[in-house]
């Protein structure tokens, strides 16, 4: 099966990054700032993928 940090980074880019609230951003702020949102929530669920693998 997957590895647990794969199972956490997916599900905090999910959950942080889903389709309808990018959708719901880009109707209330500037596509600059929801593309830098988007790609902080995949930073940080790639990061702490990778910890919970290294700890576990």
């Amino acid at each position: 099966g997957m590895s647990l940090g794969t199972v956490v980074a997916l599900i905090i880019g999910g959950a942080g990054a889903s389709i309808p609230e990018v959708v719901l951003l880009s109707k209330l702020f500037k596509k600059k700032f929801v593309s830098s949102f988007v790609i902080a929530i995949l930073v940080v669920a790639i990061a702490t993928g990778l910890i919970v693998n290294l700890i576990i």
